[in-house]
Order: structure tokens, then C-alpha cells, then sequence
């Protein structure tokens, strides 16, 4: 990944995160973080991740393609480049995965203990 596309992997970042708090879309009532967000070689096609604790994923991201056409407008006026990425949600279920692991080991551990 060029150094370019880690500026702005880092821009849209910040400003889809102050743009969700700022506005405060109607029907999101858990808490929502801007995981990471990954630009294409060619800058065309933005992925943004994100976590929702506290809420159903799948309805803060219908909740999120509703006003995509928003977000997309924001970014079009903030950043100042000849190519504005078409930016798509995606929710990211790492820290799920990551919390099932570690309740696996955890059992696995009492297990351990149990057995001794």
C-alpha cells in the first residue's frame, strides 16, 4: 500500500467519523466506530469498516446505505483530490471473531485447570 493511499485511507477515515457523530442518523442508538477504511490502488473504491456495539450490525448498516448518498457528498466537498473514492459500508466483525476466540481458550484453560 503507497503512502498516498494511507493519507487518505486516514482522511476519510476521521471525516466519516466526525461527519456519524456530527449527524447523528435517526434509528442508530448503539455505539458505532469507524474501524478502518481501505482505498483501491487506483483510488476509485473506498471501503469503510465498521463496528456497532450495542445494536444489530445489519440494521446500522441499512441505516448507513441510506444516507450513503450523504456521506459521499460530504467527502466530494472535504476532499480536495481529482478522483473522490465511491465509498461502500461493511461491517467489520473482527472484534466478534476476536471475542469468540478468546472465549474458546478460555474454556479450553478451565478445562485444563479442571482436569489437573
Amino acid at each position: 500500500m503507497s503512502t498516498r493511499q494511507e493519507k487518505v485511507n486516514s482522511l476519510i477515515q476521521r471525516l466519516v467519523s466526525e461527519y456519524l457523530v456530527a449527524e447523528r442518523f435517526e434509528g442508530i442508538t448503539g455505539l458505532l466506530t469507524i474501524t478502518a477504511v481501505g482505498v483501491s490502488a487506483d483510488l476509485e473504491h473506498a471501503k469503510i469498516f465498521f463496528s456497532s456495539l450495542g445494536q444489530d450490525q445489519t440494521e446500522v448498516l441499512k441505516i448507513l446505505r441510506e444516507h450513503i448518498y450523504e456521506i459521499q457528498g460530504m467527502l466530494y466537498n472535504h476532499l480536495q483530490m481529482k478522483k473522490i473514492p465511491r465509498i461502500v459500508f461493511v461491517p467489520d466483525s473482527s472484534g466478534a471473531h476476536a471475542g469468540r476466540i478468546n472465549q474458546i481458550l478460555n474454556e479450553l484453560a478451565d478445562d485444563h485447570t479442571g482436569a489437573q
